[in-house]
């Protein structure tokens, strides 16, 4: 209902404005507690952009079941009966359609939002994954079917096709069935908080707005200047329309994170957005260090690094930032030529960015720790258990190495015990039992090398860069977290670092969106701004490494 004024006299409905660094997490699991004390834990749902976020939120030790939490699409998927995904079930797709191959997709990380960085995901599409990010992008702002592209139009028909025949959905269906047939949220809660909502796209929007009416309170929390993701269809004004009291708006104002010297850049640079909240947002009690680096660039980025060793050693983080995820290529590769440890905690399931990671039991990160597991130098008995074993055994070449049979050996012995070294005579060919019980009795590089040098060329390639970080790092180095983190700002939105090295650097559409007024200039303004405000002491603005890039 509407006033005179044009204000939305809906009594149930807030926003919670909480620009970078202003802790807007902690004050939405504040509120999620004061509600779950209210109306009981199953009565409050909480729904984010992505699981990153909503992640953030569970760790918060949240009175409600970790199933009230988690993504608008995951939340419709359970809804709608876990359907088969169509992105995730493409070979046929593929065959039939050769001119138009999707890669296909992770239907945990999709439905997650892991899987939401577009300036990753368009290095790596493609022909069917442009066409379907294009139709997504269209039915996601419920722009009428008459005013799409026609190669867009064409492309729906024979993707709907291609479901019914399967009966499958894809996943903006998951949001546009959800609108069509599930008038509740999911068990009908009495309060919906709706984090990173300047994120959502109009679709998305209808589905929580509607979800919303029906509970006592509707919580919105959002800051429309860290709406990046415009080619979903997102935009500020999902956050900023219709407009509602004043008394229904809470801004949290200061900031944790960002010093004054950053804040007055981001801040200016911000407000050349044409259609903004104004909100008052003060740094944190210190100077911090703004840094117009005069060497080194995305496409050299050599002293780059140099630099961000020398923070390193003085106990700081660092994080990498660049607008597209093709800048990062050159970086990624002379970290792993140094053996620097690097990763992305905010997309685990991009192995490019995360090639050290030891969660993945299969993973070369992985079965090199198990190697080194049993030297003496690092807490081993000099014993590997068969788990240990079977894990850095299976990548060995048999020539030399193995003996016959070695493999159906190991598989045979009681998999919760450990294997004494005189098993290893069945095991391996007397010159690399030799070799290996020499390697064991000295320093852990020794072990290393007896290793590599005797890996199938198939995988040899995958264990360089863990095996170099052990050699050169230590092998502690593989069990701790980076300090480096390196990724595209999409990537990092919610992030932080001590030091931010941000690439002023863009795409030819991102700077013809750049060059425009209006919407399409706004969103590569707030994209920098969200990188800008990664630092919680220096950011270092990189050389433009070409022609194309945002005046920072």
């Amino acid at each position: 209902m509407r006033s005179a004024a044009g204000i939305t006299r809906s009594p149930n409905e807030y926003r919670i404005f909480g620009p970078p660094g202003t802790g807007k997490t902690t004050h939405v699991a504040r509120q999620i507690h004061l509600a779950a004390t209210k109306f009981g834990a199953e009565s409050v749902l909480v729904t984010s952009f992505s699981k990153a976020a909503a992640a953030e939120l569970v760790g918060r030790s949240l009175p409600i079941s970790a199933s009230n939490v988690g993504t608008l699409h995951s939340h419709c998927y359970r809804a709608l009966g876990s359907p088969e995904i169509a992105e995730c079930c493409v070979d046929e797709w593929n065959r039939r359609n050769p001119q138009m191959p999707m890669l296909s997709k992770n239907r945990r990380a999709r439905i997650d939002g892991e899987d939401s960085d577009a300036a990753e995901e368009q290095e790596k599409a493609y022909a069917g994954d442009d066409l379907l990010r294009e139709l997504n992008r269209w039915r996601g702002m419920m722009a009428p079917a008459d005013t799409w592209p026609c190669g867009v139009r064409e492309f729906r028909a024979k993707w709907d096709e291609y479901k019914r025949a399967h009966s499958f959905m894809d996943f903006t269906d998951l949001i546009e069935t959800a609108l069509q047939d599930i008038p509740v949220a999911p068990g009908a809660p009495s309060v919906l908080f709706v984090d990173e909502a300047q994120d959502l796209n109009p679709m998305q929007l209808k589905v929580i707005r509607k979800w919303g009416g029906s509970a006592d309170y509707f919580v919105q929390a959002a800051d429309d200047d860290q709406c990046i993701y415009s080619w979903t269809g997102a935009s500020p004004e999902a956050v900023l329309d219709p407009p509602i009291p004043d008394d229904h708006k809470i801004f949290l104002e200061q900031s944790f994170r960002v010093p004054r010297a950053l804040h007055s850049l981001a801040s200016g640079f911000v407000r050349q957005v044409t259609r903004r909240e104004e909100k008052q947002y003060r740094p944190r009690d210190a100077e911090g260090t703004v840094c117009r680096l005069a060497a080194g660039h995305w496409r050299n980025p050599d002293s780059l690094i140099d630099s961000a060793m020398r923070h390193l050693g003085r106990g700081q983080s660092v994080m990498f930032l660049a607008s597209c995820s093709y800048m990062l290529r050159p970086l990624i590769g002379v970290l792993r030529k140094r053996g620097i440890p690097f990763h992305n905690p905010y997309r685990k399931s991009n192995g490019f960015w995360n090639p050290l990671a030891v969660t993945r039991r299969n993973s070369a990160a992985s079965r090199l720790l198990a190697l080194l597991s049993a030297h003496r130098a690092h807490g081993g008995s000099g014993r590997w258990t068969v788990r240990e074993l079977s894990l850095w055994l299976a990548w060995l070449r048999p020539e030399g190495t193995l003996r016959a049979g070695a493999l159906d050996e190991v598989k045979v012995m009681p998999p919760g015990g450990t294997v004494p070294l005189d098993a290893f005579v069945k095991i391996l060919e007397p010159p690399a039992l030799a070799a290996l019980v020499d390697a064991l009795g000295d320093d852990h590089r020794r072990l290393i090398e007896w290793w590599r040098g005797r890996l199938m060329p198939s995988v040899a390639s995958r264990v360089r860069f863990p095996a170099d970080v052990a050699t050169y790092s230590g092998v502690a180095a593989l069990k701790e977290a980076p300090k480096i983190v390196v990724g595209t700002i999409h990537s990092a939105k919610g992030g932080e670092a001590d030091v931010v090295y941000l690439f002023p650097d863009l795409s030819r559409a991102g700077s013809g969106n750049y060059e425009r007024y209006g919407p399409l200039r706004d969103s590569v303004i707030r994209l920098f701004y969200v990188g800008m405000t990664r630092a919680k002491d220096t950011l270092c603005i990189c050389p433009q490494g070409g022609p194309l890039a945002a005046r920072l």
